[in-house]
């Protein structure tokens, strides 16, 4: 349940950074892990959790009160079941500043969860890993993981976001992003628009109070006047029972509709001033403005006659060379 305040605004060191730059150096597996022991995975006591390290500002989850009650829940769950060795952590391991180390690639979540379940008195033992290959992996490989490899709290919209953007700077164009990813590429493109909402529409994002899409769609119309209006359509939906805003709630969407309604008869009133002996007693601009206007709408009706009569056409020469059209 939702309990910020309708002022709350997430602090931009929240939000992981669209950007990851640092050079990743992987080393060797097993001389880094020969300490502990390895069936299908490496066990690490919980002595030794210190060891798996979390690299800084890889992770594209946002700090806010979301994230702290999912880990508040897996710790408690540990506290009740103990640590699942079925759901390990996945490690690179690394050279930085000329020392190896194990980071944490996947389960950022998880190792935070162990860690406070074990402050709190749990009986755990051991945790499992994994480690990703020494070769053939790089830094877009761990940022697609982070998206796909998610078994626990599925990122928000917002976070996605962030990890699309990533990928993009590394240089990755969209349609390799979907397919990585397993994104639409209409999705990716509406992600990589989100990025630089400004942090209130950030907020109502990941709070869940709008739709990526509407926000996209607002910000696109609307420029700076987007942040009031979604505010503005987020009271209006609250008031009607809903929990988050939607197009239809948004300031002068009802207009919009009953235009849409009348636009025929506007239509019809656009002919008849541009057809009255006064129309050139009004001002140019007026005079031009509806010109260009029934122009518009005649150019495409023409166009439209035109497609169908060409469709008509070779629809007949089809069938008059086609004996079984007979």
């Amino acid at each position: 349940m939702n309990t910020k305040s309708a002022d709350f605004v997430l602090t931009s060191d929240a939000i992981p950074a669209d950007d990851f730059k640092e050079d990743l150096f992987f080393g060797g597996i097993k001389k880094f892990m020969g300490k502990t022991t390895s069936a299908d995975l490496w066990k690490i006591e919980a002595a030794d959790l210190g060891s798996l390290q979390v690299l800084p500002g890889l992770n594209v989850r946002i700090d806010d009160e979301s994230l702290k009650q999912h880990i508040r829940q897996l710790a408690d769950s540990m506290k009740v079941s103990g640590y699942k060795m079925s759901k390990p952590i996945e490690v690179a391991v690394l050279e930085r500043d000329g020392e190896l180390g194990a980071y944490i690639t996947d389960g950022h979540c998880r190792m935070a969860a162990v860690k406070l379940a074990i402050s709190e008195g749990a009986d755990i033992k051991q945790i499992s890993c994994v480690t990703l290959p020494s070769k053939g992996v790089d830094i877009k490989d761990l940022t697609v993981g982070l998206i796909r490899s998610n078994s626990g709290k599925n990122l928000t919209p917002y976070e996605k976001a962030i990890a699309c953007k990533r990928l993009f700077n590394y240089g990755m164009p969209e349609e390799e992003i979907a397919e990585k990813t397993g994104i639409t590429p209409e999705y990716v493109g509406l992600l990589l628009e989100a990025i630089s909402a400004p942090l209130t529409i950030v907020t109502m994002i990941q709070q869940g109070e709008v739709a990526l899409n509407t926000a996209v769609e607002t910000l696109r119309k609307h420029g700076s006047k987007a942040v009031e209006m979604l505010k503005t359509g987020l009271v209006a939906s609250k008031a009607a029972g809903k929990k988050s805003v939607t197009p239809s709630f948004l300031p002068g969407a009802s207009l919009a509709k009953h235009v849409k309604r009348q636009a025929e008869p506007l239509y019809d009133a656009a002919m008849a001033v541009s057809s009255d002996p006064a129309f050139s007693q009004l001002g140019a601009e007026t005079q031009s403005l509806i010109k260009d206007l029934l122009k518009t709408i005649a150019d495409k009706e023409a166009a439209s006659q035109k497609k169908a009569a060409s469709q008509a056409q070779a629809q007949a020469e089809t069938e008059d060379q086609d004996p079984a059209a007979e």
